[in-house]
């Protein structure tokens, strides 16, 4: 500890610490460490958009599976997706970005532009335009068993997307990633009339790794008897599933 000195006072040497000075020290002390500490709870709060992560160049490539029916009858489709951003621009309380999707055949090489979506990121929600219909995708900061309402930016009947397994190990692939996330968009088991089951799974680094969709109109005509016979009428099962990640 600094020795304290008052001026004047025979026997002290000049270059000691004065009380003045010494307040100033501790004072810089006290501050230093509510600096410190502060940085401590920004870490502490992080609210995650590196779920969510989104730069120019950043892309990923999935594998699709999915099955459309139309009038009972299914059409299987296998291709691969690819999602690139490729601009940018800043917003009110973030930014957008700007994505083209891009589809091909497996074992094909030159990708097919299918349309562009955007993203709009901030520190209190992710929000994706597809096709014009925008979702309110995450809501930071990322707590467990947290709810917001997905159709909030759209005229869609709300419904409440559920964060759960935040923080766990999940693989696709054969791809292990360390630090997931999952939303779950609907949960109805509905069998009779109408399944709706959504999920969507983030990864941190490296956004979204899979997402699974199966949403199935079921005959309910009692004339024909098929009522209650998961007779399908129209619907589709889709699975999308991470294959690479990058920058270019």
């Amino acid at each position: 500890m600094y020795p304290i000195t008052f001026k004047g006072v025979p026997g002290l040497k000049k270059n000691q610490l004065s009380v003045k000075h010494f307040l100033r020290f501790l004072c810089a002390l006290v501050v230093l460490a509510a600096v410190s500490c502060s940085s401590d709870e920004v870490r502490k709060t992080d609210p995650g958009m590196d779920f969510f992560p989104l730069q120019k160049g950043r892309y990923q490539v999935y594998d699709v599976n999915e099955i459309k029916y139309t009038l009972g009858v299914p059409e299987t489709l296998a291709y691969e997706l690819k999602i690139q951003v490729v601009d940018s621009f800043a917003v009110q309380e973030g930014y957008t970005y700007v994505t083209y999707r891009y589809k091909r055949a497996a074992g094909q090489t030159a990708w097919t532009y299918m349309d562009t979506w955007s993203s709009t990121l901030d520190d209190r929600q992710a929000v994706q335009s597809e096709a014009n219909t925008s979702y309110l995708k995450l809501k930071f900061p990322l707590k467990e068993g947290s709810t917001w309402n997905g159709n909030l930016y759209n005229n869609g009947t709300a419904e409440d997307y559920l964060l759960q397994d935040v923080g766990q190990s999940q693989t696709f692939n054969q791809k292990t990633f360390d630090n997931c996330v999952t939303v779950k968009q609907s949960d109805n088991e509905d069998f009779i009339v109408f399944l709706d089951k959504r999920k969507e799974v983030y990864a941190k680094n490296v956004g979204l790794v899979y997402k699974e969709t199966t949403q199935l109109h079921y005959c309910t005509d009692t004339n024909e008897g098929c009522l209650g016979q998961q007779v399908v009428n129209e619907g589709i099962i889709y699975t999308q599933t991470i294959k690479e990640h990058g920058l270019e």
